[in-house]
């Protein structure tokens, strides 16, 4: 999989960017606010992908930051919703909107997306209520593991391939003593 591209952008449209990354164009489909921030920028960026295999096209989607990424993979594993129905729903708001959106069971914001009705909405909300709040967590007691991991001298790339290994229902300390062990080997 593709999980990000670094280069300049080198074309545009009202979807698309195309990326340049040492020659080869990528052709990225990307939100409008990102679109907009892309347009600015004349340097390098870093876009994070997401690459949509179908029967008969491969498909790249562009995200400014994983949190974006994120709930665009988990839009599409609620049945009906493919990626640009998720692209929809992420144009609407932001991510954070859409979380307490989601966790709160306020289909309103939903189905002011084309497309969603309100069927689709509840269906979004009951697949994914909850699961986004504990990646959140997930996530940050991950950073809060690699950050004490950096603190006691150890590498980044050290502290993350440890960090990865614990058990994520575990509490930080005790993921910190895991990762320790794990690096003790």
């Amino acid at each position: 999989m593709i999980a990000s591209l670094t280069g300049r952008v080198t074309d545009r449209d009202e979807r698309t960017v195309t990326l340049d990354v040492h020659g080869v164009g990528f052709r990225i489909h990307v939100l409008p606010r990102a679109q907009e921030q892309l347009s600015k920028n004349t340097a390098a960026v870093t876009i994070m992908t997401h690459l949509h295999v179908r029967e008969d096209a491969l498909e790249l989607y562009g995200f400014l930051s994983r949190e974006e990424v994120r709930l665009f993979e988990q839009l599409l594993t609620v049945s009906g919703v493919g990626p640009r129905m998720a692209m929809a729903v992420l144009s609407a708001a932001s991510v954070q909107d859409l979380t307490q959106a989601i966790d709160r069971g306020r289909s309103s914001l939903l189905t002011k997306v084309s497309g969603i009705g309100k069927k689709t909405a509840e269906r979004i909300i009951v697949d994914l209520r909850g699961k986004l709040a504990e990646e959140e967590t997930a996530d940050d007691s991950l950073s809060a593991v690699i950050d004490a991991l950096v603190s006691l001298g150890y590498s980044s790339r050290e502290a993350r391939e440890a960090a990865v290994g614990t058990p994520p229902s575990a509490t930080v300390e005790e993921r910190i003593k895991a990762a320790l062990k794990r690096m003790g080997r």
